[in-house]
């Protein structure tokens, strides 16, 4: 069967379209634009807990969810061989910040794994083609992070479990129920005992504190009382004082005139009779002087009594507000005292 020379050209056609077809679809199934530059970046996974696999070259490199670039090649770094190396082949004018981190991230229930790109912070810099990128964590890995302590958790309150439900413990809790209920029928047997006396007690404790108010309020009204009396007193008295040391400065001058007297009249009586006289004088005064100023003691000593007094009931008051049991324990020692004398 012959082939005609259309049936030869329209093959060749045929063959040319299929190869371009087929060229197209493997850069596109590559991630790639013909004729588009792209900057490569590396990153660097030294973490031995993040694993790779699902991570073919080929794979989609995305910014945030945005498709930015592909992965280039993925090698094992021959100066340390706990460290991968992935090339990123990313459009070119993709900015990268500073701050931003490449994690490795799984596509839903395949396996299959790409590059996620965090986002980095608007006054961090843009990186230069050919630096590396950090690694970052990947959802994938603080998964399984958090699945292992709370792995761990659950054995810690499995084992707990295990020992409260164990014999002895139960026992010790079925003792420990036991003990509870015949302490609790003891306290409620002992209310229902001393429910009268507690009764009885909670009265006296109300009419000891009517009484304590009472006297505080009588213990108050005598030291306004006492107060006002001293205040009331104290012109009276300051005129007492300045009247006797008046008299004190009379009696003074009156000894001084008698001296002047003395001496003029010793020339008639003479010195003997002189003598006699200026003595009696000086007991005299000296009588009148002992007399003033022992009523001015005796003054100033009432003055301090009054006031002590005073300031005894206002401290009795305050003790016996703040510690109204002081009665209870005076009644209790006064029954007591008139038992034993009985």
């Amino acid at each position: 069967m012959s082939v005609t020379r259309a049936q030869k050209v329209r093959l060749g056609v045929f063959v040319a379209v299929s190869v371009t077809a087929l060229v197209g679809a493997m850069a596109v199934l590559a991630g790639t634009k013909l004729g588009q530059k792209h900057d490569r970046y590396s990153v660097r996974f030294s973490e031995a807990s993040e694993s790779l696999n699902g991570l073919e070259v080929g794979a989609p490199v995305k910014y945030s969810g945005i498709r930015v670039g592909r992965v280039d090649s993925i090698a094992v770094d021959p100066k340390d061989v706990s460290v991968l190396v992935v090339t990123l082949s990313l459009d070119a004018g993709t900015p990268v910040a500073e701050d931003s981190e490449a994690s490795a991230e799984g596509q839903g229930i395949t396996g299959l794994k790409y590059i996620e790109l965090s986002r980095g912070s608007r006054p961090a810099r843009v990186r230069s083609p050919g630096e590396v990128i950090p690694a970052g964590p990947s959802l994938f890995g603080n998964l399984t992070d958090k699945a292992a302590v709370i792995s761990q958790k659950v054995e810690v309150l499995v084992d707990n479990l295990n020992e409260l439900t164990a014999p002895q413990m139960r026992a010790r809790v079925a003792a420990l129920l036991d003990n509870t209920t015949r302490l609790v029928s003891t306290a409620e047997a002992t209310v229902s005992e001393n429910r009268g006396n507690l009764r009885e007690l909670t009265s006296k404790v109300a009419q000891a504190t009517a009484q304590v108010e009472a006297l505080s309020r009588d213990l108050r009204g005598t030291a306004g009382r006492v107060n006002a009396m001293l205040d009331g007193a104290q012109p009276q008295i300051q005129k007492l004082l300045e009247d006797t040391a008046a008299l004190a400065a009379e009696l003074r001058k009156s000894r001084e005139q008698l001296d002047r007297t003395l001496a003029a009249a010793q020339l008639a009586l003479g010195e003997e009779g002189a003598a006699k006289t200026a003595r009696s004088v000086n007991k005299l005064v000296e009588r009148g002087t002992l007399i003033l100023m022992q009523s001015q003691e005796e003054l100033d000593q009432t003055m301090g009594y009054l006031r002590e007094t005073s300031e005894n009931l206002s401290a009795f008051s305050q003790r016996i507000k703040e510690d109204p049991s002081l009665l209870l324990l005076g009644g209790a020692e006064k029954g007591g005292r008139e038992s034993s004398e009985r």
